[in-house]
């Protein structure tokens, strides 16, 4: 009981701090107007594959789920694929953004190792 309010209280910190899901489908699924990732659960690498052309200088930017940044790559093309190596089994955030630092999209992805 007391591990699910702790994670209802995390969440709840998440969202208000702009760490909110902004384009979400039906549960479970790993599809978004922008972004389709795979595979979910990852445990190695993960991809994404942009459904249409980001501008130059847009970056994904990965956090924990307590809000801490592990990692941002540039985006080049239509398919960026994420090593997990450093990335410990749990839940995770991704951020699409565009050079301007503009959100475009977000979601979670869960790493399972």
């Amino acid at each position: 009981m007391v591990k699910k309010f702790v994670a209802i209280l995390i969440l709840a910190t998440l969202a208000q701090a702009g760490f909110a899901q902004k384009s979400i489908g039906p549960a479970n699924n790993a599809t978004s107007k922008l972004v389709h990732f795979f595979p979910n659960p990852a445990s190695a690498f993960i991809n994404f594959e942009f459904k249409q052309p980001v501008e130059q200088g847009s970056v994904i930017q990965f956090y924990s789920f307590l809000g801490r940044k592990m990692n941002s790559q540039p985006i080049s093309g239509n398919r960026v694929t994420v090593n997990l190596t450093e990335f410990i089994t749990g839940i995770y955030i991704f951020q699409v953004r565009d050079a301007s630092g503009r959100l475009l999209e977000s979601n979670k992805f869960q790493v399972a190792k």
